[in-house]
């Protein structure tokens, strides 16, 4: 999959977004894609005029639709310059040019289809390698086409219900369902401009005509999550468990009552995204995301995916979602990660997903002390005449943490409650712990204490592949 990458030389990006004022100091970011396809169309205009203009159309076109983005950390900042009119000082008019801050170098990354042609991937090449700023001159740029990206890094910023307007860039085919078109020609010759004419049309083109945006502009909004770096995959040893975290956007989040639910939306996600990279074959679907083997029988041994709901900022809402897979994934299952956009149940929509890192389990905390985040299940059930409920408890952590291949804890103390912020409470009860129409079992809440740290999270119980029996 090839990717643009944009490198802003002086660590700043100084440009205002179509459709704002400069003296807004709101400065456009990410980067526009309509911003840098007129961009290039300026570069094959002056440097390139020999670039037939079916290729200049063809490559352009990659930049269409809503790419995903990888970008740096950012700060706005904002100047106010007072321009010489050759009037009196007092009379000068004040100006504020905002800009983006990065650091010196800080690179954007644009995701480009995968299906992209050669030729397209080299026209787009040419234009770009002689693209010396964007937006205002003093944004120092340095573009190129490269393979992909870097494995260190994810698509952090993404298409989603709430974040920043971005101006995205409309593909022919949008463009052709516009209610009205730009035309060209004079009397009997008028006709509808075509892609590539529209893109050139200038602002004084478009008011002339009558238009209050251009044709071509998208808008869509971009939620940006704060980059998660990650380790490359060489360097994951096989044995080691991988750790995949997403960002969940959704209007309400759900409740972390909701757990069980949100970690059957993501299997059921992740199943379904796999089995379209493997030709839509129901039969080539990854055990580790079914938890099924190839004769459809459940897995033993904790061999298959863990699906994590979260509230990281512990306000009972469900922000991030993490699966732990207990081995090394291959291509096809890291794609499916990797592409794995929204949430449903049956056809509604339940909440954007945005992937922020995978990572070797290893680089997570080791602690000695923890407390569940959700409620645990066991599988097996208490028989009153097999002695002291409370002895039988013990013994079904025991027995768990092994499954597991973890210590014994040596000390257990119950919890009788979830404690989110501003001292909320959550009963365990109130939790969703069955799967279909299973009938729901009794929940329990736990602080365990380990004579050596444990990693975390970690999860046990009958449903801890299910976002249940967490630990943190």
């Amino acid at each position: 999959m090839a990717v643009l990458e944009i490198r802003f030389l002086s660590g700043h990006y100084h440009a205002t977004a179509w459709g704002r004022n400069v003296n807004e100091g709101e400065p456009e970011w990410p980067p526009a894609p309509h911003r840098l396809a007129r961009a290039l169309l300026d570069i094959w205009y002056r440097r390139h005029p020999e670039l037939a203009e079916n290729s200049v159309k063809e490559a352009l076109l990659l930049l269409a639709g809503q790419p995903r983005m990888a970008v740096p950390p950012t700060t706005n900042m904002a100047v106010k310059l007072y321009l010489d009119q050759n009037k009196k000082d007092s009379d000068k008019q004040p100006v504020l040019d905002a800009f983006v801050c990065m650091e010196k170098g800080g690179r954007v990354f644009i995701e480009l289809p995968d299906t992209a042609p050669a030729s397209a991937l080299n026209t787009l090449r040419t234009l770009a390698e002689e693209l010396n700023y964007l937006g205002r001159s003093e944004s120092w740029v340095a573009v190129s086409v490269v393979p992909d990206l870097p494995s260190n890094l994810s698509w952090n910023c993404c298409a989603s219900r709430a974040g920043n307007i971005v101006n995205t860039l409309l593909s022919e085919e949008e463009y052709a369902e516009l209610p009205y078109l730009p035309k060209t020609g004079t009397k009997k010759n008028t006709r509808d401009c075509t892609w590539l004419e529209t893109l050139v049309f200038s602002s004084a083109d478009l008011q002339k005509d009558g238009w209050n945006r251009h044709p071509l502009l998208g808008k869509q909004r971009y939620a940006i999550v704060p980059q998660c770096i990650r380790t490359p995959r060489e360097h994951v040893q096989e044995h080691e468990g991988l750790i995949v975290t997403y960002a969940l956007h959704a209007r309400p989040l759900p409740p972390i009552t909701e757990a069980v639910t949100v970690a059957e939306r993501v299997r059921a996600g992740l199943m379904s995204r796999h089995r379209q990279i493997c030709g839509g074959d129901e039969s080539r679907v990854s055990p580790l995301f079914s938890g099924k083997d190839a004769g459809g029988n459940p897995l033993k041994g904790h061999r298959h995916a863990f699906y994590w709901p979260c509230d990281l900022d512990g306000d009972g809402k469900i922000d991030h979602i993490r699966v732990f897979s207990p081995r090394v994934v291959n291509r096809e299952e890291m794609k499916a990660f990797e592409t794995l956009r929204k949430l449903w149940i049956g056809r509604e929509d339940l909440g954007e997903l945005v992937f922020l890192s995978a990572v070797p389990a290893s680089n997570f905390p080791s602690v000695t002390e923890v407390v569940c985040s959700t409620p645990v299940i066991f599988g097996r059930h208490y028989k009153p005449g097999k002695g002291d409920f409370t002895k039988w408890l013990e013994t079904e952590i025991m027995r768990s943490c092994a499954e597991l291949g973890l210590p014994a804890p040596i000390e257990i103390r119950p919890e009788s409650k979830l404690h989110i912020g501003d001292g909320q409470t959550i009963e365990w009860a109130s939790f969703r712990r069955q799967r279909k129409n299973t009938v729901a079992q009794i929940g329990f809440g736990f602080r365990l204490v380990f004579k050596k740290p444990v990693r975390v999270p970690f999860a046990i119980g009958s449903m801890a592949h299910f976002g249940l029996g967490i630990f943190e």
